[in-house]
């Protein structure tokens, strides 16, 4: 019986330039005792033939599907295979450190169970024609409350997230109007920190690829609005409905809220 307290799950599609290296990432943790859970939705490239490569490994599970779905409902259907009561999502182009899994079982064992994901600081890198160069340090925070992270720009890594929670809220909704290929990493983490709360870890585990291939690419900003409106909007109305956001969009192309308008009185303000 498998004594593991933590899955890596990895949804890819197209990346046969990067998927090597992030699973040589997880080969070579220093916490040995993870699962790995692949979801190849639909790749077209070679990035099937370079996962073979690895599947003799027992820790590995690959799952291929013929036809792209989309991030969001790849990782629901990872979800639903997961045996541990952790699990970290590593994107395809990016990779670990190599005590991130260590790092993230220790400080998640140390955790109530009101704390539904750790997250810690991560490397960002730009992929150039002669050369990759780091480019600087994302460094986390911790967040007073949701309303908080609500309005927190930045992406979080990595995203280590309790099983139980995740499924008890849903897991990976994919309702928004591109059906779950934007922002559902997002989506998730709003639906979770409604009813739990999130863990910062001040060192940096993560190392995050910028490439001209990114989902987050200028030209997709728009879809990217439209799915981050709808999301804050639907949350918001959970969470009791009682600011309205007032939206903006910064130079480099995101939507952000600008600011929280209160629907009633005595609604405390948030600016």
């Amino acid at each position: 019986m498998s004594t593991s307290q933590i899955t890596v799950v990895i949804p890819v599609y197209n990346r046969e330039k990067y998927i090597e290296k992030a699973l040589n990432s997880v080969l070579k943790q220093t916490y040995t005792q993870w699962q790995m859970i692949i979801i190849n939705d639909g790749s077209t490239d070679k990035t099937g033939e370079i996962i073979k490569r690895f599947t003799d490994e027992k820790r590995i599970r690959h799952i291929q599907y013929e036809k792209n779905r989309g991030t969001g409902k790849a990782l629901q259907s990872a979800l639903k295979e997961i045996q541990t009561p952790y699990f970290v999502i590593l994107d395809s182009d990016d990779w670990f450190e190599p005590d991130t899994l260590k790092v993230l079982v220790k400080e998640m064992d140390k955790q109530p169970e009101t704390t539904s994901l750790i997250c810690a600081n991560s490397n960002v890198w730009k992929e150039r024609v002669d050369k990759t160069s780091k480019v600087y340090l994302l460094k986390n925070r911790s967040f007073q409350d949701k309303y908080d992270f609500l309005r927190y720009g930045p992406a979080i890594y990595p995203r280590c997230m309790r099983t139980a929670t995740v499924r008890r809220v849903g897991g990976f909704a994919n309702d928004d109007p591109h059906g779950g290929r934007f922002d559902e990493d997002r989506y998730l983490l709003l639906k979770l920190i409604g009813i739990s709360n999130f863990h910062w870890i001040d060192k940096t585990l993560y190392n995050v690829l910028t490439h001209e291939g990114n989902t987050t690419r200028r030209e997709n900003r728009k879809y990217f609005k439209e799915a981050k409106k709808y999301i804050f909007t639907k949350i918001l109305k959970q969470w009791g409905d009682e600011y309205e956001p007032v939206f903006a969009i910064a130079e480099d192309g995101w939507l952000y809220i600008k600011k929280l308008k209160p629907k009633k009185e005595g609604v405390k303000r948030i600016n």
